[in-house]
């Protein structure tokens, strides 16, 4: 079962003859670095990082991260104490230079919508999210379409994978808006998350593959030993593991639903952390995630519910004071398809 938050910002469509045949980028990304990997094109040692690839490809780095993920996963790669994967087993010495070597061997699939929703999707999640802190704003279709030089109908897709997210949403006239980050709606976010998000993952400790859980540790372990020196990105990624990933094994899939629409706090750090304000001193959750981890693997369901649920209460404070120092410091940014609310 893909990520919910995942699934909603990777799908995307790829063409052969006069058949429209559904796939989601992530795959193509994989597929494409799978076979670089296996055929030597990229050699032991190759360092491959998230941003070049998405660039090179044309894609955002959504499907790109998505798509190192399960290379890792499925051991063609590795993490270290740098940033990206190592291609070949762990203690494969890197060799940074080799990427920029050999990344010209692959390109976006010649059958690819060069025009498709995905290609903007990461410079318009940025823009909203940067926006919400500030109240609610109407969003134009055709300026946001000639904006992003597509069709309305991309623009419309766009806004579309965005929803259940939380960001945007249609107001009583299906007109589509920013929903709003203020002190409120980080409130009853947290709210619907305490009394929810504990639950379900209790009801899905013993559903979770323990090598998962290992590899998540690992991950965090990781990050842990690297942090400060860690982007907004790898720490969202982290975000992930706890709160989409291990819920995707849920059984209760009507929790999972609601919970995805609470997914906008998690984005709404990824894009201002290290870019609008300082990552915090000391690392923000990696400890608390790995004690989560720890009673996964013991399947203990009433200690994950409850590290969970401190855990949740203690982020609560942190995002509502990221969110104020946005407010103090920047103000609202114009955007061409932004249009102010009107009675």
């Amino acid at each position: 079962m893909h990520s919910l938050a995942q699934t909603s910002l990777e799908q995307g469509y790829c063409h052969e003859s006069r058949e429209t045949v559904k796939k989601n980028l992530y795959e193509v990304v994989h597929e494409t670095l799978t076979r670089a990997i296996r055929d030597r094109t990229f050699p032991p040692g190759t360092v491959i990082l998230e941003g070049p690839v998405a660039e090179r490809m044309h894609f955002s780095r959504a499907p790109v991260r998505q798509a190192l993920s399960m290379i890792e996963a499925e051991g063609l790669a590795h993490r270290f104490e740098g940033r990206g994967l190592v291609v070949g087993p762990p203690g494969t010495p890197p060799d940074r230079d080799l990427l920029e070597r050999v990344i010209s061997t692959i390109g976006p699939p010649s059958n690819h919508v060069a025009f498709s929703w995905q290609t903007f999707i990461d410079d318009l999640e940025a823009k909203i999210v940067y926006q919400a802190f500030f109240g609610a704003i109407r969003i134009n279709e055709v300026e946001l379409a000639r904006h992003y030089d597509v069709s309305r109908s991309t623009a419309r897709d766009a806004l579309m994978n965005l929803e259940p997210l939380g960001l945007v949403e249609k107001d009583a006239s299906f007109r589509w808006m920013v929903v709003p980050l203020d002190k409120q709606r980080i409130t009853e976010l947290y709210q619907l998350r305490d009394l929810l998000e504990p639950v379900a993952l209790r009801e899905t400790v013993r559903h979770i593959p323990r090598d998962a859980v290992e590899d998540m540790i690992r991950r965090h372990e990781t990050a842990l030993r690297r942090y400060p020196a860690v982007t907004a990105g790898e720490l969202y990624e982290l975000e992930l593991d706890l709160h989409v990933r291990c819920l995707e094994h849920c059984p209760n899939t009507t929790f999972v639903k609601v919970l995805r629409r609470t997914h906008c706090l998690l984005t709404l750090s990824k894009q201002i952390m290290g870019v609008r304000i300082e990552m915090p001193e000391y690392e923000p959750f990696m400890n608390e995630h790995i004690r989560i981890f720890r009673h996964i693997l013991a399947r203990d369901e009433m200690g994950t519910e409850l590290a969970l649920r401190g855990h949740i209460h203690a982020s609560a404070s942190k995002v509502e004071e990221r969110a104020a120092v946005m407010r103090e410091r920047y103000v609202a940014a114009p955007q061409p398809f932004f249009q102010p609310l009107v009675a």
